[in-house]
């Protein structure tokens, strides 16, 4: 009976020890990861963009990082690349010890190291950042290599390595939301309300419908929704094409939609009288007018095209500093 309970015991004993060396690998201490933010993108022909080189150390103290970036150079031009905030999220100091791109290989190198102290950072952050120009249609990996991410004693570190790739897509042309002609009576003044296109619009222009005769334009737009300012550009006076506002980047309104407008108007505009005007391209809405005299309407809806033009001109009213963000 002695030896089948010292059997019983050893036999528990066993299948503990086969539980603990199963959830072992489970409970082991993570890696630390680089990664391409975000992973998978998708953009217009011609945009620009910027991706982020993030680190999570996973515990570890991350004092010196490097990584070489490949990419397709028939499908992207890397326009810039600059320091992150990582190494240097404590104050310390850092020392780039490499930042170089190489658009006829489609490679990107980066380094970069803590100085004037002893101790590496544990806290996730932005190790650099990368502004890419999409110059022609297709797939692009966007893949790290020769990635070394050490300690204060200059001991690599096993890192996970995380890759990313962008889909650059064609612009489609044609797609518009255009109200139509307007009428009089028309007069300079505020006009803030809501667009709801049927169909999804590519835009980097602003077309306004003068009064014949005048000069109607549009001095000041911003389209906006819940989540902010989408796109705002502003009017450089009569310059040739006074009538359109080239957008400082491409956007999107998406069909179904509704997003808010404010457009300041100058001179005269033509004009749909009406609080709502629903178009061949989606919805078009009045909350408020309000004229350079004060005066305060909820009918006056400017006649306006908002449009992709393919080969904005160099005497386009364009504009400076403005915020743009996706639809």
């Amino acid at each position: 009976m002695g030896n089948f309970r010292k059997r019983g015991v050893e036999a528990v004993l066993i299948c503990v020890c086969m539980v603990i060396i199963a959830i072992m690998p489970a409970t082991a201490p993570s890696m630390p990861t680089i990664s391409v933010e975000p992973s998978h993108l998708k953009v217009l022909q011609n945009e620009t963009f910027t991706i982020n080189i993030t680190v999570n150390p996973a515990g570890y103290e991350i004092y010196a990082a490097q990584y070489d970036l490949y990419f397709n150079p028939d499908i992207l031009n890397a326009i810039s690349q600059s320091q992150g905030n990582f190494l240097s999220q404590d104050g310390a100091n850092t020392c780039p010890v490499r930042n170089e791109i190489n658009n006829t290989i489609g490679k990107i190198e980066y380094g970069e190291s803590r100085t004037g102290v002893e101790n590496g950072v544990a806290i996730p952050g932005t190790l650099a950042s990368i502004t890419f120009k999409a110059i022609k249609c297709g797939r692009s990996e966007l893949k790290l290599s020769n990635v070394i991410l050490s300690d204060a004693n200059v001991t690599s570190i096993t890192t996970n390595v995380s890759s990313g790739n962008v889909i650059v897509e064609p612009i489609v042309f044609g797609a518009m939301f255009d109200t139509g002609r307007g009428e009089y009576p028309s007069i300079a003044g505020i006009h803030n309300g809501t667009i709801t296109p049927k169909h999804d619009i590519i835009v980097n222009c602003i077309y306004t419908y003068p009064c014949e005769g005048t000069g109607g334009h549009t001095e000041h737009v911003i389209i906006y929704n819940d989540t902010g300012i989408i796109a705002e550009a502003r009017w450089n006076g009569y310059i040739d094409d006074c009538h359109n506002i080239t957008f400082p980047h491409t956007f999107i309104l998406l069909a179904n939609h509704t997003y808010n407008y404010t457009i300041i108007t100058g001179s005269y505009p033509q004009i749909h009288h009406t609080n709502i005007l629903e178009t061949d391209d989606g919805v078009i809405t009045c909350s408020e007018f309000i004229d350079v005299n004060g005066r305060r309407y909820t009918d006056w809806i400017p006649a306006i095209r908002l449009y992709y033009r393919i080969s904005p001109t160099a005497t386009s009213n364009r504009t400076e500093n403005i915020k743009v963000r996706d639809a």
